[in-house]
């Protein structure tokens, strides 16, 4: 396994879930701000504040005059560690042992701080070098640049997609994969990756109204716009 995907384990599992979803909302082209990560988290903003004083401390992230957060080179690193393990559990949870791609994430939440490298190793063989999680994201050494996935795919979110351009669903945003309620509902709609979809009609904000989409055997469908927002689709 590349070096790029080490483990540290001197971080908490606290700081690794700042260091996913920075990485995560880094990937999605966010820009990444202590209030975003308390409404993310569901935590005062004085709580992200002290943590990320501890990450810049530790060298996992920088923030800038405007307070803007990004990971530096060894936060990449064990960022890239920690989002391995975990889209690996969701895949082995998925492929071996027969879950639903919905209801994987917070299963693999809770054992991807106790996967060794020996593990990680067996569950690459055993699985055939998957490249992806089953909500589509990319798994860190085993795609060329994780970090720039979507870019490399030319992928876009379905909100912003011209309407009426038959698009392919890549991946469901890793930053609400642990929205529960989201994957569900897509779950239940039958909207999972590879679902070719087109966007008929949609607010230009994922805070606005609904989305009206149209599927590939001629059905349409009303989603919330937010969770328009969370799907990356790629052109037919």
């Amino acid at each position: 396994m590349s070096e790029t995907v080490a483990h540290d384990a001197k971080a908490s599992e606290v700081v690794e879930q700042y260091l996913e979803t920075i990485y995560n909302m880094g990937m999605e082209g966010d820009v990444v701000i202590g209030a975003r990560l308390a409404e993310k988290f569901g935590v005062a903003p004085p709580t992200v504040t002290e943590t990320l004083k501890r990450m810049v401390r530790d060298g996992y992230v920088e923030m800038d005059s405007r307070r803007q957060v990004t990971l530096t080179p060894k936060g990449v690193t064990y960022a890239e560690g920690v989002l391995r393990r975990h889209r690996l559990t969701e895949r082995f949870l998925v492929d071996m042992l027969g879950m639903q791609w919905h209801q994987v994430h917070e299963e693999a939440c809770r054992l991807e701080h106790y996967i060794s490298g020996a593990v990680e190793e067996r569950v690459v063989a055993s699985l055939g070098q998957p490249t992806t999680c089953p909500h589509g994201n990319p798994i860190p050494g085993s795609v060329p640049d994780a970090r720039n996935y979507l870019k490399d795919h030319d992928a876009i979110r379905l909100l912003l997609a011209p309407p009426g351009q038959p698009m392919r669903l890549l991946l469901v945003s890793e930053v609400v994969e642990d929205e529960e309620a989201i994957i569900h509902y897509l779950h239940d709609r039958g909207i999972v990756p590879g679902t070719q979809l087109s966007l008929v009609s949609g607010p230009p904000q994922p805070d606005e109204s609904d989305a009206v989409l149209a599927l590939a055997d001629g059905s349409h469908l009303t989603i919330p716009a937010r969770v328009a927002y969370a799907l990356w689709v790629v052109a037919v």
